[in-house]
């Protein structure tokens, strides 16, 4: 869905990105990554959650490409922008598991696959 809409594949990786960071997502002209940090993703639903927060931005981009962002790093949530697409990924969370499922229906839904 999201490879689709941005008309580029979209991987997701997994790599040690030290303190502070829970993961991020890399926009490239023909390709876009989300990197989830093995340090902070401890489950299996963290790591979807992390996901789910970085397709977040991915989507915001679709809307207005000004918030494209080449490896843009806020490891907090002092910053509006990320306390808003925190809030929008805990609600997706929300309605994935509502339905049945979380990390599983992330693939499911194509979200990033």
């Amino acid at each position: 869905m999201v490879q689709g809409l941005r008309q580029r594949p979209l991987t997701v990786m997994d790599e040690d990105l030290g303190p502070g960071l829970s993961g991020m997502w890399l926009g490239f002209p023909n390709h876009d990554r989300i990197i989830v940090n093995t340090v902070h993703a401890v489950t299996e639903l963290h790591r979807a959650h992390i996901i789910a927060h970085e397709l977040i931005h991915i989507a915001e981009a679709l809307d207005n490409p000004e918030h494209e962002r080449n490896e843009e790093r806020r490891d907090g949530y002092d910053d509006p922008t990320e306390r808003r697409v925190e809030a929008a990924a805990s609600q997706l969370m929300i309605s994935l598991a509502a339905v049945g499922g979380t990390s599983d229906r992330l693939t499911a839904l194509e979200l990033y696959r």
